[in-house]
């Protein structure tokens, strides 16, 4: 069952934060796309399937697009501390659903990119398109 901010309430964060010694506060998370899956270490986990509505992913950022939706091919999301964490551009938080009917909000997710207008178009990440 996804609940809504599972991925920071799951007992990944907590065990690599005490494992490291950092508090929780000090965590965010970080996300990577690739287009196949990549090397996973003990702060990090892959997600496969992910779908992108009205946006795609190319070049290490987002992109508005004229397609429904896109796949995220695999998507590694790592715990960081937020003061390692090197920001290059703009940045955009967009929603991660559970599905197409947007009404289990899952997490929120930071992207690069250089445009704008993504929340005007609705952008959002889907982890299944079935409803």
């Amino acid at each position: 069952e996804f609940k809504s901010n599972s991925l920071i309430s799951s007992g990944i964060n907590a065990e690599y934060g005490e494992c490291k010694g950092y508090s929780l506060e000090e965590l965010r998370l970080q996300v990577s796309v690739h287009n196949a899956p990549v090397d996973l270490d003990s702060s990090s986990f892959g997600m496969s399937g992910l779908k992108l509505m009205g946006a795609m992913h190319g070049d290490g950022k987002l992109k508005i697009t004229e397609d429904i939706m896109t796949d995220l091919v695999y998507t590694k999301i790592s715990w960081v501390r937020e003061q390692d964490i090197q920001i290059s551009g703009k940045q955009i938080t967009l929603p991660v659903y559970l599905n197409n009917t947007r009404t289990t909000l899952v997490e929120t997710l930071n992207f690069s990119t250089d445009q704008d207008k993504f929340y005007e178009r609705g952008v959002a990440i889907l982890c299944t398109s079935l409803s």
